[in-house]
């Protein structure tokens, strides 16, 4: 698959960004680069190799999940330094 530069001001379209027809040119260059070597790498037999997520026979090391009773509503508001309801009132964000 050749990528043309119809193809490249196409993309660049899409993202919203302005090249000139020396860039254009140049980033259609790399991108048959790229596309050249996923080509290479269609051609490598693996029909013998067992499908994997990871290079290495690695575990997962996660600690069980515990459930546990949450902290009172009252104990979590008696450190806030202002509190309306059931809320903690902080100071205003939006400029």
């Amino acid at each position: 698959m050749e990528i043309n530069n119809e193809q490249v001001r196409h993309l660049a379209s899409l993202i919203r960004v302005q090249l000139t027809d020396e860039e254009i040119q140049t980033l259609g260059e790399q991108l048959n680069g790229l596309v050249n070597e996923f080509n290479i790498l269609q051609e490598v037999d693996t029909d013998a190799t067992e499908p994997t997520g990871h290079i290495a026979d690695l575990k997962t090391i996660l600690r069980p999940d515990v459930t546990k009773d949450s902290i009172q509503v009252e104990d979590v508001l008696s450190n806030a330094p202002e509190t309306v309801s059931e809320f903690i009132r902080v100071k205003r964000v939006i400029e």
